[in-house]
C-alpha cells in the first residue's frame, strides 16, 4: 500500500488523543462528572466510565491500523465514518440536553467534537491518496484449514518470470518472513530447499510438483523442532501461465492450524491480516524485479 503516511499520522494523533480521554475517563470518572454536569449523578459516574473504557479499546484499534503492514482506504475511510458519529452525538448532547451541563462541559464536549472533526478530515483526505497494490491476496479459515493465495500479472513475458520464480535463494530477498534460502539437493521433482526465519530458525521443503515452465509445489517439513509458525502441515504451490502481453502469477498456501482453540482465535484475529500481507509484500517485490528484468 503506498502513499498512507497522511492517514497513519492522524490515526496516531486521533490514538493518542482517544487513549488520554479515554485514561482520563477511567481513572477518575467521578471527578469528571463533577464539572461536567450540573447535578452529577451515579449514573453518570458510570457512564463515564464505560465511554472510557470504550475509547481506549478504540485507540486500540487505531495502533494496530497504524502499525498495520497494509492500510486500506476502506479502513480509514470507517474510521473516519465513526469519527463523525461521535461529532454528530456531540452536537445531538448539547442540542437537546446542554442544560444539563456545566459551561465548562459544555466547552469539553465541543472542543473534544473540534478535535475529533481535525481527525477525521486529516483522516479521509489521506485515505484519497491511498494506492491499492495490484496483488489480489486472500486469506480463508475454515476450521483449521487456512487457504491462502495472492495473484499479480506483470508486464514480462512468461520464460522470465519463471525464471525469476525458480531462483530459489534469491526467494529470500522478497519474502518478509525468511532471511535465507538455500538449495540442499536436487532440481525440479524431489529438490530440497533450507529456508531460514528472522530469528534463525530453519527448516526444509520438498519439492513434490513440478511442470517445468508452469508451475512447482513444496510440502514444508513443519516437524522441524525450531519451526515458528502454528502448523502442522503446510504446502505451497507457485504456477504462471501468460496472459495477454505479460504473464499471470498466482502463489496458493494450503495448511492445518495446529494447538488449542485459542492458537485459531489468535491467527483469525491476528497473524490472518499478517499473513495477508507478507503475501502481497512477496507478489509485489517479485513483480518489481520481473518487470525490471523485462526492462533491461
Amino acid at each position: 500500500m503506498e502513499h498512507s503516511a497522511t492517514a497513519r499520522r492522524f490515526l496516531g494523533l486521533n490514538a493518542i488523543f482517544s487513549t488520554t480521554i479515554g485514561v482520563f475517563l477511567s481513572a477518575a470518572p467521578g471527578l469528571v462528572a463533577e464539572f461536567m454536569f450540573k447535578d452529577a449523578a451515579a449514573w453518570h459516574r458510570v457512564g463515564l466510565l464505560v465511554l472510557g473504557i470504550g475509547l481506549i479499546a478504540f485507540a486500540l484499534v487505531l495502533c494496530f491500523l497504524v502499525k498495520s503492514a497494509r492500510l486500506s482506504k476502506g479502513q480509514v475511510v470507517a474510521i473516519s465514518a465513526m469519527d463523525l458519529g461521535w461529532i454528530l452525538a456531540s452536537v445531538s448532547v448539547l442540542a437537546i440536553g446542554g442544560h444539563l451541563f456545566t459551561v465548562l462541559g459544555q466547552s469539553v464536549v465541543a472542543v473534544v467534537a473540534a478535535c475529533v472533526g481535525v481527525f477525521a478530515a486529516g483522516q479521509f483526505l489521506g485515505a484519497g491518496a491511498i494506492r491499492p497494490p495490484l496483488s489480489q491476496a486472500f486469506v480463508r479459515v475454515s476450521g483449521r484449514t487456512v487457504v491462502a493465495r495472492v495473484d499479480r500479472t506483470v508486464d514480462a513475458p512468461l520464460g522470465l518470470v519463471w525464471r525469476v520464480m525458480t531462483d530459489h535463494p534469491g526467494y529470500a530477498d522478497v519474502a518478509d518472513n525468511l532471511t535465507k534460502v538455500e538449495v540442499v539437493e536436487g532440481d525440479g521433482l524431489g529438490m530440497q530447499r533450507r529456508c531460514y526465519g528472522p530469528k534463525g530458525e530453519s527448516w526444509l521443503e520438498t519439492c513434490d510438483l513440478y511442470e517445468d515452465g508452469r508451475s512447482f509445489g513444496f510440502r514444508v517439513h513443519t516437524e522441524a523442532d525450531d519451526y515458528p509458525y502454528p502448523f502442522s502441515e503446510l504446502r505451497g504451490t507457485w504456477s504462471a501461465e501468460s496472459k495477454g502481453p505479460g504473464t499471470a502469477f498466482t502463489i496458493r498456501i494450503e495448511a492445518n492450524l495446529t494447538g488449542s482453540f485459542m492458537t485459531k482465535w489468535l491467527f483469525f484475529l491476528f497473524a490472518k491480516p499478517q499473513f495477508e500481507s507478507v503475501l502481497i509484500n512477496l507478489a509485489e517485490a517479485w513483480a518489481a524485479r520481473m518487470e525490471r528484468q523485462a526492462r533491461t
